[in-house]
């Protein structure tokens, strides 16, 4: 998938699992890369700390407990971003790719 990183930044800013681009970034790269460096891997659990629907699948969020579960978030992206790519005039891809465009100009 090309520009697997900013695609899976935007869809983390959306889903409100970072704060800012940024922060999105560097979480997006750590995951893709598989290699979540323990700094990273705190500051996503801090940027979850209120975030229900992570404190409802892992409870108390941890930087141990938070790099699984945003590794599964990653397959899901994948997922939807295919779908979205292939069905670009279903209402969510719709909205990814204008995200998408705020951030990073063209969508590609």
């Amino acid at each position: 998938m090309e520009n697997l990183e900013k695609k899976f930044t935007v869809w983390l800013l959306t889903r409100k699992f970072a704060r800012d681009l940024e922060e999105a970034n560097a979480f997006a790269k750590a995951l893709i890369e598989e290699n979540c460096p323990e700094d990273i891997a705190a500051q996503m659990a801090e940027a979850n700390q209120s975030n229900m629907d992570v404190m409802m699948e892992l409870g108390k969020v941890t930087p141990e407990k938070i790099v699984p579960f945003m590794a599964g978030k990653l397959d899901l992206a994948k997922k939807c971003i295919i779908f979205w790519e292939e069905h670009v005039k279903d209402t969510n891809a719709i909205f990814f790719r204008r995200k998408y465009e705020e951030y990073y100009d063209e969508y590609n």
